[in-house]
């Protein structure tokens, strides 16, 4: 958890981003908030005769979700606290709790023709992750493509002035969710199921210190 608190306290950058691994935050533009989140799953259960919001507060104190990037293979995982969303907040039910996932993109990614943004460009249920929730469940989850924008995007779109009024760097794609372990991914109609999230990039003085807390660890194990 010292990771997390040291990218935490990092600046959002606006430019491309290099190879290394990265926190990641709530968005300031998600459709469903408050409160704030950085992954939305609609009906991940089917709680009420209503549509049932699930949203993930990458920002509290129980989550640290992380990005790594390579060359060619973006991972996003952690844990969030989350639940079924009901306004103002989570209701308290037993949704209510700390989700564990992850998620791999290695099918399509490419960057942007003529731009630094990270690019996902696939078809349906080409890249695949899971969540586990507190009651115990895993739910398959994979990409869903968008008619014009791929699965995801990861970056500050072509004008570098941001997504969704966020001036930094945002990821952001479209899932489908699995409900029963070998059945197909499915994402129904009028549903939000995605990701929507900013990327924390570490300041050079945050970054330095990190690299001496990291060697400081590793002199004490020897």
């Amino acid at each position: 958890m010292a990771l997390a608190g040291l990218l935490g306290a990092a600046s959002f950058a606006q430019a491309g981003l290099a190879p290394g691994v990265y926190r990641l935050a709530n968005h300031p533009d998600g459709g469903a908030q408050p409160p704030r989140y950085g992954l939305r799953l609609d009906e991940l259960y089917n709680a009420t005769s209503d549509n049932d919001i699930f949203t993930f507060d990458f920002d509290d104190a129980q989550s640290a979700v992380f990005l790594a990037v390579t060359a060619s293979t973006l991972t996003i995982t952690g844990q969030a606290f989350g639940g079924r969303d009901i306004g103002a907040g989570y209701a308290n039910d037993q949704f209510r709790g700390v989700y564990s996932f992850n998620f791999v993109y290695n099918v399509g990614v490419s960057t942007v023709a003529g731009d630094d943004d990270i690019f996902v460009d696939a078809q349906n249920a080409s890249n695949f992750g899971s969540i586990l929730t507190p009651l115990g469940d895993t739910f398959g989850l994979a990409d869903h493509r968008n008619s014009t924008d791929g699965t995801f995007r990861l970056g500050n779109e072509d004008n570098d002035l941001g997504h969704r009024g966020f001036d930094g760097i945002s990821g952001f794609g479209w899932l489908a969710i699995q409900r029963v372990p070998g059945g197909q991914f499915v994402r129904d109609a009028g549903n939000a199921d995605d990701f929507l999230f900013t990327v924390v990039v570490p300041t050079p003085g945050s970054a330095a210190l990190l690299g001496l807390g990291a060697l400081a660890a590793t002199r004490r194990r020897r």
